[in-house]
């Protein structure tokens, strides 16, 4: 019977260790322990809302203001960077990586208009005012600069904390630019096509530019890649979402292959983009997918399928169905061994 009892403190403990092993979440945290407000100056174009949006003239030089709320019971570090707006790979205007290339299109940088401290100390339960100085291009534009101001904590790096993971939390103030209401001509250019691993499968990706200084919503998408020598539909997608598209940026539009492995060749792509205003950007571009291309990306994709693409909470219910299954089959042999025999 020790032995029974042995067994079983190592099998709840074995599953106590794979539910351990299931991450945190923020609202698992309870509290972040911080929040940011904008003052809002006196040319914010649209009051009613909680980012800036600022209406501004040429060489114009500003000083605007934002507030940390340090609610937590002790001292917090925060690190502040002002990021450039950008298209991700989901297809939506994005702020939150600052290491993002400026695209070719990009004339105006938001960190030559924009700057500020990179790092502010909160005290606990307290609040802090952070100016951010803005110096405006001299010559005069249509459209408008996208940016977001992105504000994180930083973990505390104590000898406690070290080697262990620490969630880290960021919220980001929106930053809108503008100097005229003259509306910009919408504009979409098709920089090329190429076979590409994409979230981790095979896929075809055309790369798309917007090249002007306005911000594209409500975008649908219509594709269908063709093998050029049979003319075959190798796969279609659409997309009706409401994606979005950010001034001067490229979006990496992903047809999924549907985890079948490409095959070199030529093809040729039909991709039509339309948005709310009735514009439409028809494009066919033909290109080509290498042997050695089509190698690379298959081992990249396909190759690593399996156990991986399996969510977590598939691998914590086995792990107690095995513990369960363990045990089952433990008790069934001690109380055969125990039953007198006839």
């Amino acid at each position: 019977m020790n032995y029974l009892k042995q067994l079983f403190l190592a099998v709840v403990c074995l599953l106590a260790g794979i539910v351990s092993a299931v991450p945190a979440s923020a609202d698992d945290d309870g509290q972040v322990g911080y929040n940011i407000q904008a003052i809002l100056p006196e040319n914010q174009v649209n009051k009613e809302n909680s980012f800036f949006d600022l209406r501004m003239k040429p060489n114009q030089e500003q000083t605007i203001e934002f507030v940390i709320n340090n609610t937590s019971s002790e001292a917090a570090e925060f690190e502040i960077s002002i990021n450039q707006a950008y298209t991700n790979d989901q297809g939506f205007i994005d702020y939150a990586d600052k290491d993002v290339p400026p695209d070719s299109s990009q004339k105006y940088l938001i960190n030559d208009i924009a700057t500020t401290d990179n790092k502010v100390t909160v005290q606990a339960s307290s609040s802090k005012i952070v100016p951010i100085r803005l110096k405006m291009p001299s010559e005069q534009f249509d459209g408008q600069i996208l940016a977001g101001i992105q504000v994180t904590k930083q973990p505390k790096d104590t000898k406690a904390e070290k080697g262990r993971i620490s969630n880290v939390y960021g919220y980001v103030l929106g930053l809108k630019l503008t100097e005229t209401d003259q509306e910009v001509p919408r504009d979409l250019k098709l920089l090329g096509v190429e076979g590409a691993a994409a979230f981790g499968k095979t896929s075809v990706v055309a790369v798309l530019q917007n090249p002007t200084m306005d911000a594209y919503g409500k975008l649908k998408y219509k594709a269908k890649v063709m093998n050029k020598a049979s003319g075959e539909v190798e796969k279609e997608a659409a997309f009706d979402n409401h994606m979005q598209i950010a001034p001067n940026s490229q979006y990496r539009f992903a047809i999924d292959w549907g985890g079948d492995k490409l095959v070199a060749g030529d093809y040729t792509l039909d991709l039509t983009v339309s948005d709310a205003k009735e514009n439409v950007w028809e494009f066919t571009e033909a290109f080509t997918i290498t042997a050695e291309e089509a190698k690379k990306i298959n081992e990249a994709t396909i190759g690593q399928a399996g156990a991986s693409d399996w969510p977590l909470w598939l691998y914590v219910i086995g792990g107690i169905v095995l513990g369960m299954l363990i045990l089952g089959i433990v008790w069934y042999g001690l109380w055969k061994k125990r039953k007198p025999h006839s």
